[in-house]
């Protein structure tokens, strides 16, 4: 076993069936999982195909994939490692005949999700133009709740008929959305929990999870007798805003062991400190204090009347790799766009979500999906018009299709070669991809971006590997680990993260704490949040502050800074 410190040896060597690890930022929480998988597999004789060790990120997953290999060899690569999200796509597509599903599965994102749902919104009358009969936040109200819980609408919902006819569609379409990969996947884990050979779940992130993942990790817990080992920080939950459920842990906490890290490797004392006078003062967590492991001193401090030609040009005089952390995208895309014009070279992580969720790119792939997937309808819909199909074809073809129980797309190509055309001798990824900017040479539509976005893909050649990789696409994809130089993120992407020196941008009220979050009584999620990006620093860590004062149209506009200034320095 590697060396570890009393807490950490706690951690890796109890013997409890339900035990939380609350690890401080830099306190080595990684290499506690790692060590607690090579204890099971080397002292307890556990089997590698036993453990299930569930990450928040795929970039996390390959991480601690490549570090476990190192570790203890090629067991490692027999390990179940991946995001709630990976897994379950994994299993569905192997086994979702248990639930009614076909092979060959496609994923539906963001996008796509929204555009189908207008559609069917439109066929039953609840959407004319752009005008909703039930409120557009109620609808997304209702998806929500059933991608966060696993809870449908109940019958007397205003929502419950849309929700139904647009879970059907999916369903015909033999597609999952995103969010309902983990709503299958519970629906499919009594069918398939007698074949699980997993025996000790291991959860990263956990005060992340959101109410239906707790679901699922209990209930495989439950079916398959394992233990649960759960490693967590509740002081950096951030994504309560897209259902994470810090409250799950408080609320039964009782249930299981505790054992606290404490020690930050990481960052400098003044960070630590810091760091520790603010979150002090938020009332939701599991009390604990860091203590710096390092003696060496650092700086840190905070530099006002800050605004986006000042960030600019302080990046401009820093020596070494540094990142730019805000609260969100409008901060850094002035950064990025002021950077560009004086050519200075820079990674603005996230700018490939843009592409991703583009309708050039969306239709592009629909090109992708339909050889995987003839029954996707909607995918169909989205070509049509870029393979010359009219209104009025496009009825007689779904009649057709009605009539012999074919989809769309398979009524449409008994009468073409099209699959052949764009397969050719084979499905390697790049050539179809070739094939398809071809076909669509001269169309409305640029898909330049999408192609050389595919050429970026590393894995196995093949439709349906490229697709699942995609299908699970995330914002911390974009960063390269040969990233030297300037890097831009939000705070929510550098989770997990750490550089030398870190400047965070925009520390006001109204930014940071948001004027959302400080009227809605949510200031301990943004105060978790600065805490977040004050302890991604290992050596350096510059506070800046917009001007105070600013006057625009003929106005005064007032933005002080950031109570969570005073509070780190008090």
């Amino acid at each position: 076993m590697l060396t570890l410190d009393p807490q950490q040896q706690a951690a890796v060597m109890t013997s409890s069936r339900r035990a939380l690890i609350e690890a401080s930022p830099g306190s080595g929480k990684t290499h506690c999982i790692i060590e607690r998988a090579a204890y099971l597999m080397e002292e307890r004789s556990v089997s590698p195909y036993e453990i299930l060790l569930v990450t928040f990120t795929r970039k996390a997953a390959q991480e601690m994939r490549q570090r476990l290999v190192a570790r203890i060899g090629s067991k490692g690569h027999h390990c179940t490692i991946g995001t709630f999200h990976a897994i379950a796509l994994d299993h569905l597509q192997r086994f979702g005949g248990a639930i009614g599903y076909k092979t060959g599965n496609t994923v539906y994102g963001e996008w796509e999700e929204q555009f189908l749902l207008r559609d069917v919104a439109q066929e039953m009358g609840i959407l004319r133009g752009k005008t909703w009969k039930i409120p557009k936040k109620d609808v997304q109200g209702v998806f929500d709740h059933y991608y966060q819980t696993g809870e449908e609408p109940e019958l007397y919902d205003p929502c419950y008929d849309l929700f139904r006819a647009f879970i059907q569609r999916c369903r015909e379409n033999n597609s999952y959305t995103y969010g309902s990969l983990l709503t299958g996947f519970k629906m499919l884990l009594p069918h398939i929990a007698q074949y699980l050979q997993w025996k000790h779940v291991i959860q990263d992130e956990s005060q992340d999870a959101d109410r239906l993942q707790w679901s699922i990790v209990e209930e495989l817990v439950k079916w398959c007798g394992a233990s649960l080992y759960c490693v967590s920080d509740l002081d950096q939950t951030l994504y309560h805003w897209r259902g994470a459920c810090p409250e799950y842990i408080l609320e039964n906490q009782d249930s299981f062991n505790i054992y606290k890290l404490e020690t930050n490797y990481r960052s400098v004392p003044e960070i630590v400190m810091a760091a520790n006078s603010l979150i002090s003062h938020n009332r939701d967590r599991i009390t604990k204090t860091m203590v710096p492991a390092r003696e060496d001193g650092g700086e840190i401090g905070y530099l006002k009347d800050m605004d986006s030609d000042a960030v600019v040009k302080i990046l401009t005089q820093l020596d070494g790799p540094h990142t730019v952390l805000a609260r969100n995208h409008f901060l850094l895309e002035k950064i990025s766009r002021l950077l560009c014009e004086q050519e200075i070279p820079h990674v603005y992580v996230g700018q490939c979500s843009a592409l991703i969720n583009s309708e050039e790119f969306r239709r592009f792939h629909a090109f992708l999906k339909l050889l995987v997937n003839p029954f996707d309808n909607f995918s169909f819909l989205l070509i049509k018009d870029l393979v010359g199909i009219s209104q009025e074809e496009y009825a007689v073809i779904r009649v057709k299709a009605a009539e012999a129980g074919l989809s769309h797309f398979m009524a449409w190509s008994k009468c073409y070669d099209f699959v052949d055309e764009l397969l050719g001798d084979g499905d390697d990824l790049w050539e179809v991809a070739d094939r398809i900017a071809r076909r669509l040479e001269g169309n409305n539509f640029y898909f330049g971006p999408a192609s050389a976005f595919i050429r970026q893909y590393e894995g196995k050649r093949t439709i349906t590997d490229y697709l699942n990789w995609l299908a699970l696409y995330e914002v911390t994809d974009d960063i390269r680990e040969k990233d030297c130089g300037i890097t831009l993120m939000t705070v929510h992407a550098a989770k997990g993260l750490e550089w030398p020196t870190v400047i965070v941008a925009g520390c006001n009220e109204g930014i940071l704490p948001s004027k959302h979050a400080a009227d809605n009584d949510e200031v301990e999620a943004e105060r978790r949040l600065f805490y977040v990006a004050m302890t991604r620093a290992r050596d350096q860590l510059v506070l800046t502050i917009r001007p105070e004062v600013i006057e625009k149209d003929g106005r005064v506009y007032e933005i002080p800074k950031s109570r969570f200034v005073g509070e780190a320095f008090s």
